[in-house]
């Protein structure tokens, strides 16, 4: 009776979503530091080339943060379609070929 009352959600969405608000809030801070960074150095400086090097670093992330997000949610899709077409095998457990 209490395993009816206990519900489970089949997958947690909210660590993909913190994940992904974290890491956007990370990148958008990070950027305006080494911009600031940069442009407080005289041109072609050490810390000048660092920091932009980093700055350049991490516009290419800007680029690949599409392509993660689609990954993170494909894979949530999967899985809530492994989790429903899986349990059809008559409930043994073993795989059968």
């Amino acid at each position: 009776m209490q395993s009816l009352m206990q519900k489970h959600s089949a997958v947690d969405l909210t660590d993909l979503a913190i994940g992904i608000v974290v890491l956007g809030i990370v990148v958008s801070i990070g950027s305006t530091i080494l911009l600031n960074v940069r442009d407080t150095n005289t041109s072609n400086d050490t810390a000048w080339n660092l920091a932009d090097s980093a700055a350049t670093g991490l516009a290419e992330y800007g680029n690949w943060f599409d392509i993660i997000v689609i990954v993170g949610v494909a894979a949530v899709i999967l899985s809530l379609i492994f989790m429903a077409f899986g349990r059809r095998g008559g409930g043994s457990g073993g795989m059968t070929y």
